[in-house]
């Protein structure tokens, strides 16, 4: 999945908080060292301001996977208007450049998005082409299930394209204006990433995502939320 040259010290990890980026040093592990020979169950890797975030590896991927989630005092259609909202989502996603609705299909529930990931020097930046599938499941929660695909979206020469990457969301109602809010995800970074920093990367954006929803679900723009017909 990740190509790794030499066992070296290298710029690999970054902490992310609400304000800035810090990159710090770190030691890149040797390649040998990182297989996993079994799945591993989800481990809670965080648990801080309501914002819970398991990581967990599945058979021979040394990249880890999350699951994360939290509780917003708000009704369930504010939190699933805020994700739905694609353009407004580098105010509140980190590393999320540009995101561009490509088409979307209300009716069928489905709909398409270019994204644009700008990570710190010295890495590449990434970008993605996603098909999305909206639902509203029979206990009354909505589902919002993402995939990276092929598409003939232009590619730029000084971005890598990821063709590997899903990430889900689950919206429960607990009261009237209580919803909790599950997601999970995954992605294969390619290019030349450090194992280390796809690690500490998958650890800690779902929660500083989670935070800065927080936020933004709060915003006059959700006040009225308007859904598609079928995830009323």
């Amino acid at each position: 999945l990740i190509e790794i040259q030499q066992a070296l010290p290298i710029i690999t990890t970054i902490e992310h908080d609400m304000n800035k980026k810090h990159i710090v040093l770190a030691t890149l592990l040797s390649a040998t060292s990182l297989v996993v020979s079994a799945a591993e169950a989800p481990k809670l890797s965080l648990h801080r301001n309501n914002i819970k975030v398991w990581t967990y590896q599945t058979e021979n991927n040394p990249v880890f996977q999350y699951k994360a989630e939290t509780t917003f005092d708000v009704p369930l259609e504010r939190a699933v208007a805020v994700v739905l909202d694609v353009e407004r989502t580098p105010q509140w996603v980190p590393y999320v450049a540009k995101a561009q609705l490509l088409s979307r299909d209300e009716k069928k529930g489905e709909f398409t998005l270019y994204m644009l990931l700008d990570l710190p020097f010295p890495l590449k930046d990434r970008d993605l082409v996603i098909k999305g599938k909206m639902n509203k499941n029979a206990d009354g929660s909505i589902s919002v299930k993402n995939n990276a695909i092929k598409n003939s979206y232009p590619e730029r020469p000084d971005v890598i394209r990821l063709n590997q990457y899903t990430g889900d969301w689950t919206f429960q109602r607990l009261t009237n204006n209580k919803v909790k809010v599950m997601t999970t995800g995954y992605a294969d970074p390619a290019g030349s990433i450090p194992l280390s920093f796809v690690n500490m990367f998958v650890q800690q954006q779902p929660y500083q995502m989670l935070m800065k929803m927080k936020k933004e679900i709060y915003n006059p723009l959700y006040a009225q939320p308007h859904l598609p017909d079928l995830l009323k």
